[in-house]
């Protein structure tokens, strides 16, 4: 009898044997569970790791100032902008509400810093070439 019972929990063993060792315990279940558990919990600190990166970074660039003041521009009242060879007219609907005449500025670097920032905050935007 002793014999028969050794062979069927040999049998039963082989049968039903887990493939392979299990790091967390001996349930399937709570293993699935705790291998879930770490994975979300990586990616947790991966976000919090690039929202950390992202919120850190400072530019260290000064903003250009001249002949405009970047500080007082509204530029979500903008909804398009056109460049022509004298001044940039900003439109908010049909009406304009800002011009800056061209003349004001003194080299071409604040030419394309304002060029930059309306292709950024501008949709409607229609600007001669750089």
């Amino acid at each position: 009898m002793e014999i028969f019972v050794r062979i069927l929990v040999w049998i039963l063993n082989r049968t039903y044997r887990r493939q392979g060792a299990s790091l967390y315990g001996a349930n399937p279940i709570d293993e699935h569970v705790l291998q879930e558990y770490e994975i979300t919990r990586q990616e947790e600190r991966n976000a919090q790791r690039q929202q950390h990166v992202v919120t850190s970074f400072q530019g260290a660039a000064s903003p250009v100032q001249g002949a405009v003041d970047y500080s007082d521009m509204r530029w979500d009242s903008f909804s398009r902008a056109i460049e022509t060879q004298e001044q940039f007219s900003f439109y908010s609907g049909r009406g304009i509400s800002k011009v800056i005449e061209k003349k004001h500025f003194t080299n071409c670097q604040e030419l394309l810093a304002l060029r930059r920032m309306i292709r950024r905050h501008v949709p409607g935007s229609e600007l001669l070439d750089d």
